[in-house]
Parts: C-alpha cells; sequence; structure tokens
C-alpha cells in the first residue's frame, strides 16, 4: 500500500509539474498592454488605399480612431465600374488614381465592409519566420498549405473551438492572374487573422509527409477562420510590404509584434514554390484538396504570407485547452497602413 501511495503521489506531482509547465511556456512573449494609437494612411505618392462601404468605394486620405475620409469614387465613376475594386483599378493605374480628385466624405469604420471579395482556395506559407519556426518545434524549411476558409470582415465573430490560436498575417492580393513560376505581378496588401484549430491540426497531422500536406488545411479551413481588415493597399513599389509592422493583442495584452519584411520566404519565392507544390497531394481529413486547381493563382486571391512568434501553440501545451483562447476573449490585429481588425471570440458547436 505505501508502494502504490509513493506511485501515486510521484503521478500527481508529475501532473502538476506538467500542468504548471504548459501554462509557462504559453505566457506573452511582452509585457505591454493595448494602448489608444492614431492608424496611419500612406501618401498617395507610396501607395493607393481603399475601403468600401455597401454602396461605396472609397480612395482613403485619412484615418482616426473612428472613421475614414476618402474620396468617392463611386460618386464620380459609378457603381458598376466600381463594384470590383481589382478590376477597377487595373483599368484606371496606378498614376490616373494617384492624382484623382472629388467629393469627400467620411465614413464610420464601423460601416466599412471588406473592400475586395476573394473565394478559397488560398495559397498560406508555414512558418516563413523563423522565430515562429523554432517555438512550435518546426525544422523544416517554410512550406505552403492551402487555405480553405471564407474572409470574414475585420469585426466578424470567430467561432470557438477547444485548442483556438491567432496568427496576425500580411495577406498578398494578386491584381493579375499569375501563370508562371516567374511573372512579376503587382500586389494589393491586407491585413488578416489566420485562425487555427490545434487539436484538430496535431490529430490529422502525419508526421511522416512533408509538412503542409496534413493538418493544416483541415485545421485551417474552417468557417469563420480568416478575418480580414477593412483597408486595401496597394503600393507603387513592390518592397513597401516590408516596412509594415503588425501586432496582435488578446484581451488587451500583446501576444505578437513583427516586421513582414523578416519574412523567409519573400512574395515572390511564395509564388515559385506554389507552383512547384501544384501536384502536391495536400489532404483535407481524407480528402485530397488542391493548392492551386485551376494551375494559377487567379487574380483577386489571397495569399497568406506566415506569422512570427508569440502564437499560443506548443507541442507540449496543446493537451490542455486552458491555454489557448477562450468564449469572450477578445483578439486585437492592427498595422501601420492597414488599419485594424477587433474580433471576439463566440462558441458556436462543441469547443
Amino acid at each position: 500500500m505505501r508502494t502504490l501511495k509513493v506511485v501515486l503521489v510521484a503521478l500527481v506531482a508529475a501532473l502538476a509539474a506538467l500542468v504548471g509547465y504548459s501554462y509557462v511556456v504559453s505566457r506573452p512573449l511582452f509585457d505591454e498592454t493595448w494602448q489608444p494609437w492614431q492608424p496611419s494612411i500612406a501618401p498617395r505618392a507610396d501607395a493607393l488605399t481603399f475601403a468600401r462601404t455597401d454602396d461605396r468605394l472609397l480612395l482613403v486620405l485619412a484615418h482616426d480612431a473612428g472613421a475614414v475620409r476618402g474620396i468617392d469614387l463611386t460618386a464620380i465613376h459609378g457603381a458598376a465600374q466600381t463594384a470590383d475594386l481589382v478590376d477597377f483599378y487595373t483599368r484606371l493605374g496606378y498614376d490616373a488614381l494617384a492624382n484623382i480628385d472629388g467629393p469627400s466624405v467620411t465614413v464610420p469604420v464601423d460601416a466599412l465592409i471588406q473592400p475586395h471579395g476573394s473565394r478559397p482556395p488560398f495559397i498560406a506559407a508555414g512558418t516563413n519566420y523563423a522565430e515562429h519556426a523554432a517555438e512550435v518545434s518546426v525544422d523544416d524549411p517554410p512550406f505552403l498549405f492551402p487555405k480553405l476558409a471564407e474572409p470574414t470582415p475585420w469585426n466578424a465573430a470567430v467561432r470557438h473551438v477547444a485548442r483556438l490560436d491567432y496568427e496576425a498575417e500580411l495577406c498578398l492580393v494578386p491584381l493579375a492572374d499569375i501563370v508562371r513560376p516567374d511573372q512579376e505581378v503587382e500586389f494589393g496588401l491586407l491585413l488578416c487573422n489566420d485562425f487555427t484549430d490545434r487539436w484538430t491540426l496535431v490529430r490529422e497531422l502525419d508526421l511522416g509527409e512533408p509538412m503542409g500536406l496534413t493538418g493544416f488545411a483541415a485545421a485551417k479551413g474552417q468557417p469563420t477562420f480568416l478575418p480580414t481588415g477593412y483597408l486595401l493597399v496597394i503600393p507603387r513599389r513592390p518592397d513597401f510590404y516590408e516596412a509594415l509592422r503588425l501586432e496582435l493583442f488578446v484581451n488587451d495584452r500583446l501576444r505578437q509584434r513583427f516586421r513582414a519584411g523578416d519574412m523567409i520566404l519573400q512574395p515572390r519565392d511564395i509564388v515559385a514554390q506554389s507552383f512547384a507544390s501544384a501536384d502536391a497531394p495536400y489532404r483535407r481529413g481524407e480528402v485530397r484538396v488542391g493548392l492551386m486547381p485551376d494551375g494559377r493563382i487567379p487574380q483577386g486571391a489571397l495569399i497568406l504570407t506566415g506569422t512570427a512568434a508569440g502564437v499560443i501553440f506548443r507541442p507540449v501545451n496543446v493537451w490542455n485547452p486552458g491555454v489557448y483562447l477562450a468564449p469572450g476573449d477578445l483578439v486585437r490585429t492592427r498595422a501601420n497602413f492597414l488599419g485594424e481588425m477587433t474580433n471576439h471570440i463566440e462558441r458556436d458547436g462543441p469547443g
């Protein structure tokens, strides 16, 4: 009996140590909290910034904490011409829009919707920042996977699952079909968040396969798992994105802060690797899914460029739902020139 008691005590102590350790490794990397900030809009000489309401497309000139002010492009060109932002930009070109003048309107941020409609499948990069690869114990080089979630608005709720994690990301929006790996193409820039069901990811991951082929499509392709920002920015220079600084807060506590220019695979590399991986056997559960079903990256699609350090997941804490996002949590994501997103975590189904 004494031996059994010793064993039980040792097991309880080991379990307590594991629980404690899982909380320790899940702590935020930063001590800072959310502070009021002044959103910024890039000068038209450097980038064009667009926003949309239910009935108008705006070329944004200024942004304060609660509203944007811009030129009403729909009043100038009509609803039919401005219905598709990418087509509209392609027809007029950068210089014409940079020099346009017209009636100015001020619109509350709460009235802004998605500036451009995109439909999955999308292309996403995994472990594309060295610090994130280290924190999740992945030794493989950056990899790609299909992101199958429908985009949702910047202030949409996110469905809760038991091990829900966030990933602040910069999304690229190609302004033309990409049909070959070395093609030069303009990109729009959009703030995104790549939410993940970590339990599904771990459960479906086949470590005998190359990273990205299993687990990721299912874990990241669920409804509400891709909120996108209310500003679409089209830069004049392709290296504009390098100076973007992204931050993510959970319940007003800083969890992620990184510079987009620190990504390992740069946009041209992601495009090239997408074509090289186009025929790879990606799976969502038992179903095979394509990274590029049409053999191209369509105009207006999303390319998720990866996230940096600061996510919740560690291999040692995946068993503990208590460290992950919970119903009622508030996730706020922001970036210079790209605005911000506010996403509450709600329960909608089994958690």
